[in-house]
């Protein structure tokens, strides 16, 4: 994907939404936290680094899937960030997004191919945690229609 050329206004834009947002935490692992559609696209469009690591070592991806912002989710995905990535407890964005109880970031995780076996450090996954008590019955059903399709 060729990259957009920006107006100063964008430039202008992209360092106010920086200025703002980094108070708590990388401008766009906050903007993925908040929902912040339009200012993640910004800054993906300009290049910021899709990596970086908010609290407990979260990237972008996991904030956005904690919060059940599917669209940013599927921003930050389309743009190139890991589908993948653990935190330091080991929680991946699928992982995430399950705990969290977040059907549309758990289905668009799936269908981008998100591994439901990686494990957590206490060697649950999201598909274990799936399985628990409480979760809701779309994200178990989610989860164990994308385990027949691994399995075909």
């Amino acid at each position: 994907m060729a990259t957009p050329e920006l107006t100063p206004a964008d430039w202008v834009n992209i360092s106010l939404t920086e200025a703002m947002l980094s108070r708590d935490g990388p401008p766009l692992y906050v903007a993925a936290k908040l929902g912040c559609v339009a200012a993640t696209r910004v800054m993906t469009e300009a290049g910021t680094h899709l990596e970086v690591l908010g609290p407990r070592r979260e990237r972008p991806l996991h904030a956005a899937a904690a919060n059940g912002h599917t669209n940013l989710a599927a921003t930050l995905v389309s743009a190139g960030c890991e589908i993948d990535p653990q935190d330091e407890d080991g929680n991946t964005p699928l992982i995430t997004a399950v705990l969290h109880g977040q059907a549309g970031p758990v289905e668009l995780l799936l269908a981008v191919g998100a591994d439901m076996d990686i494990a957590r450090l206490d060697g649950m996954t999201a598909v274990h945690l799936a399985q628990l008590p409480g979760t809701p019955k779309v994200i178990y059903d989610l989860m164990m229609l994308g385990q027949e399709e691994n399995r075909e």
